[in-house]
């Protein structure tokens, strides 16, 4: 629905969300009221409305069964990024395209019409080789929290962490 290729690989991915015009669409409808959440993984922050997991190294039974829950929902998108590098080999992480940036993002902007053409015409996916994809799964990285006030409270974590642990007394018991 959403592809931001504007920045290098090597940028992390709360720096691209941050800095996305979806961000801000995001943020007005939650604040109009709407209650939605967006799954992210350990690299993004907490939010009311970006709902992501919990580091704990002795978690109980319900957060576990959320934590369970939320990775292999986010799984869903990261297979949808391999099947992409499935079909455009160029764009796995080891391969490397020989461009200017402004090219490299068009390449992957024109990957990603490509295949949603594909998948309208159902053309099917080539055989994949024995290489093993790198889905991002198991990227854990801090993340800064911007928006503190002048007490060191961060509301919008607050609220996040609120609504994650209602979430977890109501549907993960």
């Amino acid at each position: 629905m959403n592809v931001n290729a504007r920045y290098p690989g090597s940028t992390h991915d709360s720096y691209i969300w941050n800095n996305s015009n979806v961000l801000p669409i995001m943020q007005d409808i939650y604040n109009r009221g709407h209650s939605f959440f967006l799954l992210g993984d350990s690299g993004y922050a907490l939010r009311p409305w970006m709902i992501t997991p919990i580091m704990d190294n002795n978690p109980n039974i319900g957060t576990r069964r959320y934590h369970d829950w939320q990775k292999s929902t986010r799984s869903l998108i990261e297979h949808c990024n391999g099947v992409l590098k499935i079909r455009f080999r160029c764009l796995l992480k080891h391969r490397i395209l020989h461009y200017r940036p402004d090219v490299c993002s068009k390449i992957i902007n024109a990957c990603t019409v490509l295949h949603n053409m594909c998948i309208h015409d159902n053309v099917p996916l080539p055989e994949a080789d024995h290489e093993i994809l790198d889905f991002g799964m198991n990227v854990i990285d801090g993340v800064n929290e911007p928006g503190i006030d002048m007490l060191n409270r961060n509301n919008e974590l607050i609220a996040g962490r609120r609504i994650r642990n209602n979430l977890i007394r109501q549907y993960f018991p």
